[in-house]
């Protein structure tokens, strides 16, 4: 009860962390997606990526949601950990990369310089971005390392709310150091 107390205090009295951070430990296929239960809420979804693998996000969301999301990778990482961002869903067009549901899409977002990023008890490099106007219903975000590996970071633009997970907030200074 008292860590639950400490960890609820933490979460909502530090002004650094104006998105929810959570922590993903993973979820490398669309069928284990890791769900966002509140994607108007701005977060913070940290994980650790290897070479080659992926991270998939599952967004449910009403007609006309604006999608901002930014990829971020630890400021600690190699140079050449410059992952990919992915946004995956129906009437999307373009590329896709993997097998989709009939009628879905994919919209590819990489960055060609990474600029260094330090804010909001971060520090780290800014990668691609990401703005859309969705239609209503699921979509995917994936995040695909490459042949890097180091830790990410997306965060979903939104309603500034306090909270996160105990998990989110003690990724961050792994992110930051990339270990």
């Amino acid at each position: 009860m008292v860590k639950r107390l400490f960890g609820t205090l933490v979460l909502s009295s530090l002004p650094a962390l104006t998105h929810q951070p959570f922590w993903n430990p993973g979820s490398p296929s669309p069928e284990a997606a890791y769900p966002v239960a509140r994607p108007e809420v701005a977060q913070a979804l940290l994980g650790r990526l290897g070479p080659g693998e992926w991270a998939f996000f599952r967004l449910e969301v009403p007609e006309g949601f604006p999608l901002r999301a930014s990829l971020f990778v630890g400021g600690g990482c190699p140079e050449g950990f410059r992952p990919v961002l992915w946004l995956l869903g129906q009437g999307l067009g373009g590329e896709a990369p993997l097998p989709l549901p009939p009628g879905w899409g994919g919209l590819r977002r990489e960055a060609v310089a990474w600029t260094p990023y330090r804010g909001y008890g971060l520090r780290a490099r800014r990668g691609p971005r990401l703005e859309v106007e969705l239609r209503g219903g699921t979509y995917l975000l994936a995040v695909e390392a490459g042949m890097g590996e180091g830790y990410y970071l997306l965060s979903l633009d939104g309603l500034e709310v306090p909270g996160g997970s105990l998990e989110g907030l003690a990724a961050i200074p792994r992110f930051n150091r990339c270990r």
